[in-house]
């Protein structure tokens, strides 16, 4: 239900891989190549849904690319 109501590609690629750990656990290696994302991208989603639950898939901005540019502003700031 949540991944039919997540909207954007991103949030639903993110719900998948919980969805894949919850219903058909499987190595890390085989959800990334499921979902089309890399293995560390997996990790992260795994530790950011462990720490805060569902609720930081929902938070959670595209991958990579929003920490690295918040990081230049802030350091060039």
């Amino acid at each position: 239900m949540k991944m039919q109501m997540s909207g954007g590609f991103f949030k639903f690629q993110k719900w998948m891989v919980i969805y894949n750990l919850m219903i058909d656990p499987r190595p890390i290696a085989e959800i990334a190549r499921h979902t089309g994302l890399s293995e560390s991208s997996v990790y992260r989603i795994i530790a950011e849904y462990n720490n805060s639950g569902p609720d930081s898939i929902d938070s959670m901005k595209k991958m990579g690319s929003q920490h690295w540019f918040e990081r230049v502003n802030t350091v060039s700031a």
